[in-house]
């Protein structure tokens, strides 16, 4: 026997033989045992349906509740020779949907109080005289709330205490105080509830909420949020009317999930990109990305903890690794094992409207469409990765050489959407058969950092809160199966253009959030934006399941309608021929392009016409600055490259001089055609140059009128 078919044998089954499963609509049937799996306690099995066969894996508390043998082994049930065990006659006991605990059981639970175990508390007295049992008992129960009310008095008085002492160091006592009485009266549980299964719905938008940072500490800031469950997050605004009386305005947001500041970075990779991997296992598109401001978490969610003194990340702690590591994983699966997958991956940063590769030396590349509307980044580097350390090297170099910068935020702040793409190919082509975005976005509100308000500032924020805003909108057309999606409107969205289009994509949202006083402002237009992607009934309740899966038992589940359509249309499902991309931009896609991004500005619904139209005259600015610039490029390095291949014909006709049959009329004409040669390619350079130049003025006139942070009002 092998050691899996020995650890499946101490666990009461044996590798091919039969258990009892249950389905997730309450069907039960039998299945043969394939696989076990010690670390996580589970178990792979496999049956035959619909003419294909099927796998699911399975946690030994789901089995043990339908087949007795492996119930005994769970619970070790000794059996005495010559004896029966009524447990071995009796089917074992059904699994009981676990409640959510309330506030009063919780604390029914917890020990009492100092003051209650210094009381001797008097056991209710029995006796036949059932009227004085219940007035004594009456009784007991008065004494008992009088003490908690007291003891709560006490705490509350204290804390008084500690706040008026704090008084001349903290200026936000009186918020702090507030926010306290507020909370008191709420039910607020730590972390996620024992119930809460990850969504299977298309889009999933969830929210995280990091813990004060030092700095805030230092300076006494306050945490305005408060998360009372696994789904609603409340944020405290602290305002003053106009006599400076201070006072709170609640603000209340229902996602699909909310993690508090106790959630760590496995918990949250459980309910958000997890769930996803299986989509790209179905020939499909998944998308994963963590928006909100410089210094709310995102890259530690995404890329990993950041060690002291370090100024990039752990990789191996992140999103991007832990869902690497789910695809190998359940790329072994004999379901998927059969599909003969390669596993590649490409890491590449779009910054300023431009896009680099994170895995060839930021080297930059050209994102061209073709007439069929198939999106291409030429030269992206794609590498074929067997194994987990594989991976965490090209995270670890892309990420050193990824964009950051300084803000008033944050002293390391990512100043580009940092993309990583897990794929799946098949077959001798290596055509794709599945792609799962991780994306890293930069902080949106670099726009308002004012200290620093240069062209690069203006035009940075302007580019990052553009590509935002178009991201949210093909997130909501994808939602709203809108017959047109504004993909165009950034480049950002047009490299995902295959995650919004198609039947067969899922996305999910991670709305950073950072809790202090001095980031509210930016928090709640956070989570506006997220509110905004999707909006939820405030207040609500989700479904919850008392037979949570496994995060293996969800993977190891095939859908059963899962549809055999292949994907929608990818880059490499076509024929790169240069002549099928558009070298340049085309006028039908700059305008589609214009036409999208007044789709960006009509869905902001501003009231104040001229702001919203100086807002879009500022954007298209920016776009034909940008689009100049690369001309300006393109044009000068043409021109650099002309005059190399020049210098040489000139040595050549400079050494024919010296010859003794030369032909003096050959030389006169021939280096009259290269002086008007360098005169037209000069001459067209100094145009190109002269209107970029034009185009950097206007954007500076269109600037002043909209403020010098227009992207701050998106």
């Amino acid at each position: 026997q092998t050691p899996e078919s020995k650890m499946a044998s101490k666990w009461g089954m044996q590798i091919g033989g039969q258990v009892d499963i249950k389905r997730s609509d309450g069907r039960v049937h039998p299945a043969v045992v394939s696989g076990f799996n010690e670390a996580t306690r589970s178990v792979t099995v496999e049956w035959f349906e619909n003419q294909e066969t099927k796998g699911k894996e399975l946690d030994l508390q789901h089995l043990a509740a339908l087949n007795t043998l492996v119930y005994n082994a769970v619970h070790e049930v000794v059996v005495a020779p010559g004896k029966t065990s009524q447990s071995m006659l009796s089917p074992p006991a059904p699994i009981r949907r676990p409640t959510r605990e309330t506030k009063e059981s919780k604390e029914s639970k917890a020990p009492p109080p100092d003051k209650e175990n210094q009381r001797a508390k008097v056991a209710p007295r029995l006796s036949a005289k059932g009227k004085e049992d219940k007035a004594f008992n009456n009784i007991q129960e008065i004494a008992q709330k009088r003490e908690e009310r007291r003891a709560k008095q006490e705490k509350q008085a204290a804390r008084r205490v500690v706040a008026k002492a704090n008084k001349g160091t903290n200026p936000n006592y009186e918020f702090q105080e507030m926010i306290n009485d507020f909370t008191e009266g709420q039910v607020i549980n730590e972390g996620m509830p024992a119930d809460m299964i990850p969504s299977d719905r298309k889009i999933t938008v969830c929210v995280r909420k990091r813990p004060l940072g030092k700095k805030e500490l230092d300076a006494c800031d306050v945490d305005v949020t408060s998360i009372p469950d696994g789904e609603n997050m409340l944020l405290h605004e602290c305002k003053l009317k106009v006599d400076l009386t201070k006072y709170l305005e609640q603000h209340e947001f229902r996602f699909d999930h909310s993690f508090d500041d106790t959630v760590q970075n496995a918990e949250v990779y459980k309910f958000t990109a997890q769930p996803l991997v299986r989509t790209i296992f179905d020939k499909g598109m998944a998308t994963c990305f963590a928006y909100g401001q410089t210094g709310s978490g995102k890259t530690y969610t995404m890329m990993g903890v950041f060690k002291e003194g370090a100024r990039t990340p752990d990789s191996s702690s992140g999103i991007y690794a832990m869902a690497a590591a789910d695809v190998f994983r359940y790329n072994e699966l004999p379901v998927n094992k059969a599909k003969n997958l390669t596993v590649s991956v490409s890491f590449f940063e779009v910054y300023g409207g431009k896009v680099f590769d994170l895995m060839n030396d930021r080297k930059r590349l050209r994102v061209l469409e073709d007439g069929k509307q198939q999106v291409n980044v030429v030269g992206l580097s794609e590498k074929v990765v067997t194994d987990l350390p594989d991976v965490l090297r090209e995270l670890q170099a892309g990420t050193e050489v990824r964009v950051s910068g300084t803000t008033s935020a944050n002293e390391n702040s990512s100043r580009s959407h940092a993309v990583f793409q897990i794929l799946l190919r098949t077959g001798p082509k290596a055509r794709l058969h599945g792609k799962f975005s991780l994306i890293d976005l930069a902080g949106n509100e670099r726009g308002a950092d004012t200290s620093n308000a240069s062209r690069q500032v203006r035009m940075e924020g302007a580019e990052i809160n553009k590509s935002l805003l178009a991201l949210k909108e093909c997130i909501r057309a994808l939602s709203m199966k809108s017959k047109h999606t504004p993909y165009r409107a950034s480049k950002l969205t047009q490299i995902l253009r295959d995650s919004f289009i198609g039947a067969n994509t899922r996305t999910c949202m991670i709305a950073m959030v950072s809790p202090g006083l001095s980031s509210c402002e930016n928090s709640l237009n956070t989570l506006r934006y997220a509110d905004r992607v999707k909006e939820l009934k405030k207040g609500g309740k989700a479904p919850r399941s008392s037979a949570r899966p496994t995060p293996a038992e969800e993977w190891g589940q095939t859908s059963e309608n899962t549809s055999d359509a292949a994907p929608a249309a990818h880059i490499d499902d076509v024929d790169e021929t240069e002549s099928d991309w558009l070298s340049d931009p085309s006028p039908l896609e700059t305008s589609l392009a214009r036409q999208d991004l007044k789709m960006l500005h009509e869905s902001l619904k501003i009231k104040d016409q001229d702001q919203n139209a100086n807002q879009f005259s500022f954007d298209v600015a920016v776009a034909e600055v940008l689009e100049q610039g690369e001309k300006v490029e393109a044009e000068h390095a043409a021109c650099l490259q002309f005059e190399r291949d020049v210098i040489l014909e000139e040595d050549r006709l400079l050494e024919d001089i010296n010859t003794v049959d030369y032909d003096v009329e050959v030389y006169a004409r021939r280096l009259e055609e290269i002086v008007k040669a360098k005169i037209e390619k000069l001459t067209a350079l100094q145009e190109s140059v002269t209107d970029f130049r034009a185009h950097l003025r206007q954007e500076e006139e269109i600037a002043k009128k909209v403020g010098s942070s227009p992207g701050v009002r998106y």
